[in-house]
């Protein structure tokens, strides 16, 4: 089976390359021109595979597409046979795997990240939105207290996810330094070589 990832360099779909190179899960890229929809890899439209326009997208051999990007990641992990990454629906992690997944999505991404990055949001309009992720960053510091990553010592689909918001905390004008657990797992999360490779390679 071929799988496609439409993606766009440093969009959330970033999240995907980074569980799919975690997982060691193969898929083909395809990517996107996010402002004007166009396909870069092959011809035509985002709008032919999502009439949102918008990434994460994942098509499959039968023309069939999964989107939105915590159930592309969750989609990703499930197709792993890295155990210590994959985590199954029988496994007691697999709810706080959805709700950290959920998180990201609503909290940190929707909620701030995809408000930041709008073009046509005042700066003003900005800074108030920016001024709702201390609240987030403190949720997330508490969860890292006892343990290296947001289910314990293993990297998840849902470090996959918040690796890529915090891959764009500097470009976004939120600073995480000062919860000192956050700020040692960003550090831990953006040097890891699945997910430093993701990042290099958007950037090439």
């Amino acid at each position: 089976m071929t799988v496609k990832l439409f993606h766009t360099p440093m969009a959330c779909s970033l999240a995907c390359c980074i569980a799919a190179k975690e997982g060691e899960v193969p898929l083909d890229i395809c990517r996107v021109d996010l402002g004007t929809k166009d396909l870069i890899d092959a011809p035509g439209s985002l709008f032919d595979v999502n009439p949102l326009g918008q990434v994460s997208v994942l098509q499959f051999d039968d023309g069939t597409t999964l989107t939105e990007t915590s159930v592309c990641i969750n989609w990703i992990q499930a197709q792993s046979k890295n155990t210590s990454f994959r985590i199954d629906p029988e496994s007691p992690k697999y709810f706080p795997m959805l709700r950290w997944l959920a998180f990201c999505a609503t909290e940190l991404h929707k909620q701030i990240f995809r408000v930041v990055f709008y073009p046509e949001a005042t700066e003003e309009v900005k800074q108030r939105i920016r001024d709702l992720a201390p609240n987030r960053f403190d949720v997330l510091d508490k969860q890292l207290e006892s343990q290296r990553f947001l289910l314990g010592d293993d990297f998840s689909a849902a470090d996959a996810y918040i690796s890529w918001a915090l891959a764009l905390s500097d470009r976004a004008k939120i600073d995480p330094t000062g919860y000192p657990n956050l700020e040692r797992y960003r550090k831990d999360v953006l040097s890891r070589p699945s997910v430093a490779d993701c990042i290099t390679a958007d950037q090439s």
